[in-house]
């Protein structure tokens, strides 16, 4: 497998300078071209090395659950050793030779999450759409709706279904599309309104969400950090001061294209 060099993943103030064998990284370059821009805080380097001593895969890196002791954290399962060092600012896999673009997309989702972290920000399970230029975060339980929701906010822009970054610049939250999941329109970034509990139900409502519920909630759906007892309490706080910054409401909704209305109409 040829190596290459030079593949670059930025959002906000996370960046991740990525090595390995071009058959891995090649898909992943062009489907994450917008997020390829220039470096503002130093890049994380991860490098990426095919293994054939370790066993072949069984099924793909995402089933891995992600594991953190003292700052470092691994993904292992069988074809695959990965090790990201916070403290070091550096990241590396090893990945049998039959692994994917996809494994590897995964590995570098999950240290994007570790550095953004690091770095203040949140990696947030959520969908992101841009109404009236301010950015919501639709949130939930699975099946909640978030995909449904973000599907139905034409002609909205989406920053992205599944996951978007959350920002901290200059005293404000904003919020930033990432390639993982699908996004609508060129929008990357809008400064962040609100995050939505996603409540499916008959009639259309923005309605207080407890606030003990509401940080439940949003820790529940931080990917990597919030299954982990180490991080465990640094990320409830982090959510509790975004909290005294940035509303959280309960969203009923119905599946239709009104429900923006009646936000607009609560919010005005």
């Amino acid at each position: 497998m040829r190596a290459t060099a030079g593949m670059r993943l930025v959002i906000a103030g996370t960046a991740l300078e990525v090595t390995g064998p071009e058959v891995w990284l090649a898909a992943l370059r062009r489907a994450w071209a917008p997020w390829a821009g220039n470096v503002g805080l130093p890049p994380w380097p991860v490098s990426v090395a095919a293994d054939e001593t370790l066993a072949e895969p069984e099924s793909p890196l995402f089933g891995a659950m992600p594991r953190s002791h003292s700052g470092i954290c691994t993904l292992e399962s069988p074809g695959f050793v990965g090790r990201i060092d916070a403290s070091a600012g550096q990241a590396h896999l090893r990945a049998h030779p039959q692994a994917t673009s996809a494994d590897v997309g995964y590995f570098l989702r999950v240290a994007l999450a570790i550095q953004a972290f690091a770095r203040d920000g949140i990696l947030f399970h959520a969908a992101g759409v841009v109404y009236q230029d301010r950015g919501y975060a639709l949130f939930g339980r699975s099946g909640s709706g978030k995909t449904t929701a973000a599907r139905l906010s034409t002609p909205h822009p989406v920053l992205n279904d599944d996951l978007v970054l959350l920002w901290p610049e200059m005293g404000r939250w904003r919020i930033y599309a990432t390639p993982f999941g699908r996004g609508r329109g060129q929008r990357l970034v809008a400064p962040l309104r609100g995050l939505l509990y996603l409540v499916k139900s008959p009639e259309v409502a923005l309605k207080p969400l407890r606030p003990s519920l509401a940080l439940s909630e949003l820790v529940a759906n931080t990917p990597v950090l919030s299954a982990d007892a180490d991080w465990l309490p640094e990320v409830m706080a982090r959510w509790d001061g975004l909290m005294n910054r940035v509303p959280v409401w309960a969203l009923h909704f119905r599946r239709d294209v009104n429900f923006w209305e009646g936000i607009d109409a609560e919010l005005g």
